[in-house]
């Protein structure tokens, strides 16, 4: 299991954003024990020529051994990287460019490029780069924590994949050790739900689904969300996922995408919610866990 997963309680976006910190920072120090500083500078000497902006401090050339330390110091920041973008670009766009400076510098330490600013290596030592990194991972966080969709009340959201509503069609049944929740329904689950109701393997299920949905409009507002028993409330979402603003490998032809996207804008909107994914089916909860999100088999309710 992925270890953003591993955990018996949902992640929230601020826990997944820490962990893929964490993971970035690990591999981050993984690339600079092999790394080193060298000094080089080059408007030493009489020639007369002065290259203006020369960094004198240069990384020594890696070796091939190294390059798988590379890769994964590449892959753990993508990560980071791809998760955070869509949070801030959905609570504050306007603060995307506070993420900048971070990013070029674990940019450089990656890919160790040499010669003027910004190129060379951002400091005279290894100690001191690897403490400017963690830096500036800590201040990404604190921008990160201080987006207005990091200020919720940490609601517990159960995403319901269409597998998950069919083979457990009473809503009420969907509680957590009678922990408060709230299952949500997305678009492209109900239009799935409204297709089963034609194929006579999956007819009975979806109807029952269909039905008990369909009632609790008497109880109030939807969108808003309404109680349905117990802990356990009901809530509709209108729109179907942005597909150009999620994650890059999510498509928009794939309807386990459109789910998956869904249920990570609610994690972007509410970066303290706790979202897990209900699915019987193992591709979505595989997609599921990729994107950073928890996941749970009806089973488990």
């Amino acid at each position: 299991m992925s270890s953003e997963t591993a955990t018996a309680t949902p992640l929230s976006g601020l826990e997944v954003l820490e962990r893929r910190a964490a993971g970035a920072r690990a591999a981050l120090d993984e690339l600079l024990d092999q790394s080193s500083v060298y000094h080089h500078d080059v408007n030493q000497g009489n020639s007369g020529m002065v290259f203006l902006g020369w960094n004198k401090w240069h990384w020594t050339a890696l070796p091939d051994v190294a390059q798988p330390a590379v890769g994964r110091a590449r892959q753990a920041t993508d990560r980071l990287w791809e998760f955070a973008r869509a949070a801030v670009s959905t609570a504050a766009p306007d603060r995307a460019d506070q993420l900048d400076d971070t990013e070029k510098l674990l940019t450089n330490v990656i890919e160790q490029p040499n010669g003027s600013f910004p190129k060379g290596a951002p400091a005279s030592s290894i100690d001191t780069i690897r403490q400017k990194v963690a830096a500036a991972l800590d201040g990404y966080l604190r921008v990160l924590r201080s987006l207005p969709s990091a200020q919720g009340n940490g609601e517990p959201l159960l995403v319901a994949d269409t597998s998950a509503l069919l083979d457990k069609p009473l809503l009420q049944e969907w509680q957590r050790d009678g922990e408060r929740s709230t299952i949500v329904a997305l678009p492209q689950v109900l239009s799935e739900l409204d297709e089963r109701k034609r194929d006579p393997r999956t007819r009975d299920a979806a109807l029952k689904v269909s039905r008990q949905i369909d009632d609790l409009d008497r109880r109030g507002d939807t969108f808003a969300g309404v109680p349905l028993a117990g802990e356990l409330r009901y809530r509709d979402v209108a729109v179907t996922a942005d597909m150009t603003t999620t994650l890059p490998w999510l498509r928009a032809d794939v309807p386990d995408d459109v789910i998956i996207a869904g249920a990570l804008e609610l994690t972007w909107q509410d970066l303290t919610s706790r979202v897990a994914v209900v699915a019987s089916d193992r591709n979505v909860r595989l997609k599921a866990r990729r994107a950073g999100l928890s996941t749970l088999r009806p089973e488990e309710l």
